[in-house]
């Protein structure tokens, strides 16, 4: 079994509440949980395709707020550290983290942030799955 590591991240970053991806270490892909997807497979096919697949992180293994927090933590200028924390607070805390980062021209370097936590994350998913990664 050997994944890229970059379209687990890929999918990672595709995560949300109503999609999972999986690994099909037989075909060695990666897919969505999507089952209309599957219309050419009968129940035991699909169950099959099922079983023998490994779901990926979802969102809750991720846990982006986190992330987010962690970044915060490594901000030195105490003024925007605040402004960080103050657009976490309540609904709508990661547009307003966002929009934050743009404000105060660090976007890249969340985004760059993010990028490396998520590799990480899938690093770590391989290993404890047994996957080889490229």
């Amino acid at each position: 079994m050997k994944v890229k590591l970059s379209k687990v991240v890929d999918a990672m970053n595709s995560v949300n509440d109503e999609t999972e991806y999986y690994y099909n270490p037989d075909k060695e892909e990666i897919f969505m949980s999507n089952i209309g997807d599957f219309i050419d497979l009968d129940e035991d096919e699909l169950d099959e395709l099922f079983e023998k697949s490994i779901m990926l992180p979802t969102r809750y293994d991720i846990h982006e707020y986190d992330i987010m927090v962690r970044f915060v933590e490594t901000i030195t200028d105490t003024r925007l550290q605040n402004q960080l924390y103050i657009s976490l607070n309540g609904k709508g805390a990661f547009r307003r983290f966002k929009d934050t980062c743009i404000n105060f021209n660090i976007i890249d370097d969340w985004y760059k942030f993010r990028d490396e936590k998520y590799q990480e994350i899938a690093i770590s998913w391989c290993r404890k799955n047994n996957i080889e990664f490229e």
